[in-house]
């Protein structure tokens, strides 16, 4: 006999047939679109012919499609069982972007992937989603550790030593019983390269570490806005699948992966894996990055490493840039931490007041930041109990370093 069963997937209708094999009912299915009212049959009796390929009658739907039917199912039920839920994706409207790194691409895992793993329905883009993104970010960690391992072993070191070394031959041959002594310095065949010392450039040194640290600035501060709107979002409902933190949401213009709420794991996750190791990364690399800066030997090695920091930062940009897939690279541009409304948007005096704050708390960051800079320089460690007598002392030497003959001048080398 055969009988109809209403398939969960809406427009296909599972025709039945029964049978028997070793004494056991067997059924045979055939997924049959229901717009189809003209059916052929293989008895007359009704019954569609079964094994028959022809698209009107047996039709296979890819596994993305039922798995975005599924989620839109999900979703569907989500909202309707939920009110809270509902609330919650109504109001999201203020959204914080996820950067475009290996940064980024660990915070799509821990808020996309994984709930789509741990509910079963990972498909085999998003497993090696997974593995690759975890290598890459892993990968990424051991570059940027090995550069600031191998910066720090040969070349920071070994300027400091080279500083000290300079600044004793100083002592030793400028001064006697501890005055100095012009002439002597003027004697001296490593003045050129103590003149060069970036210690010695008091203002110029302040500058270049003073770009340096907001650099960083920058990144912490990105780093701390992200972590706050994580932990802001509101919680996921109770009972609802994890999934549903991240959605496509109808008020935005574009499809986004848009994160509207976290579950406790999730928010946890994120300032363990992502937002704490990276705030460490960055004052490391502050730290260690000023070190170098200050103990460079002339000022044109100053610039040059000032640049070669400024690569150790964009390297997890250059790896996700070079690496991701281009549609994954589209699709972290798109993930965003979306917040609640601010229920006082309309408020004009209120609004005011926040904008007020935030010029004080800008404020306060570039004071922070100059205020670390002159605290690194009065007690740097690259030469101790160094007494800023360089610079005084080179000051005559410097200003005789200029060419003799002048841009305008056409006479300075005359023709024979």
């Amino acid at each position: 006999m055969a009988s109809e069963e209403k398939d969960e997937r809406k427009g296909y209708t599972a025709m039945a047939q029964d049978g028997t094999g070793d004494g056991e009912s067997a059924k045979t299915y055939a997924l049959v679109s229901e717009s189809d009212t003209t059916l052929e049959t293989a008895n007359g009796l009704g019954q569609p012919e079964i094994g028959r390929t022809d698209s009107t009658l047996l039709r296979q739907r890819s596994a993305m499609k039922e798995s975005q039917e599924e989620f839109e199912r999900l979703k569907d039920r989500g909202e309707h069982d939920s009110i809270e839920y509902a609330n919650i994706v109504k109001n999201a409207a203020v959204s914080e972007d996820v950067p475009n790194d290996c940064w980024g691409a660990l915070i799509f895992i821990v808020v996309n992937d994984l709930p789509e793993w741990r509910a079963g329905r990972a498909s085999k883009e998003v497993k090696i989603r997974i593995v690759f993104c975890t290598l890459v970010f892993v990968g990424n960690l051991a570059i940027q550790g090995i550069l600031l391992f191998f910066i720090g072993k040969l070349l920071m070191m070994p300027g400091m030593l080279s500083a000290q070394d300079l600044y004793r031959t100083f002592h030793e041959q400028a001064f006697a019983d501890g005055v100095f002594e012009p002439d002597r310095f003027t004697d001296m065949d490593t003045k050129s390269t103590l003149c060069g010392l970036a210690l010695s450039q008091r203002l110029f040194v302040r500058v270049i570490l003073f770009l340096w640290v907001t650099t960083n600035v920058g990144e912490c501060r990105d780093n701390f806005a992200m972590m706050i709107g994580a932990c802001n979002l509101p919680r996921l409902p109770l009972g609802l699948d994890t999934r549903l933190m991240v959605r496509d949401l109808p008020q935005t213009e574009a499809r986004e992966y848009s994160v509207v709420c976290l579950n406790m794991i999730g928010k946890v996750t994120l300032v363990i894996v992502v937002f704490i190791p990276k705030f460490l990364i960055a004052f490391v690399l502050t730290c260690s990055g000023c070190l170098w800066l200050m103990a460079a030997e002339n000022t044109g090695d100053l610039i040059l490493n000032s640049l070669a920091l400024a690569f150790v930062c964009k390297v997890d940009e250059l790896i996700a840039a070079v690496f991701f897939p281009v549609e994954f690279q589209v699709a972290l541009a798109n993930l965003a931490f979306y917040l609640p409304a601010d229920p006082d948007a309309d408020d004009d005096d209120i609004q005011m007041e926040k904008r007020f704050l935030e010029f004080v708390e800008c404020a306060v960051i570039l004071l922070s930041a100059i205020a670390f800079v002159e605290i690194l320089i009065l007690y740097q460690p690259v030469i101790p109990s160094y007494d800023n007598d360089v610079t005084n002392t080179c000051m005559g030497y410097i200003n005789s370093q200029v060419p003799w003959c002048l841009p305008w001048q056409g006479d300075c080398f005359p023709k024979r």
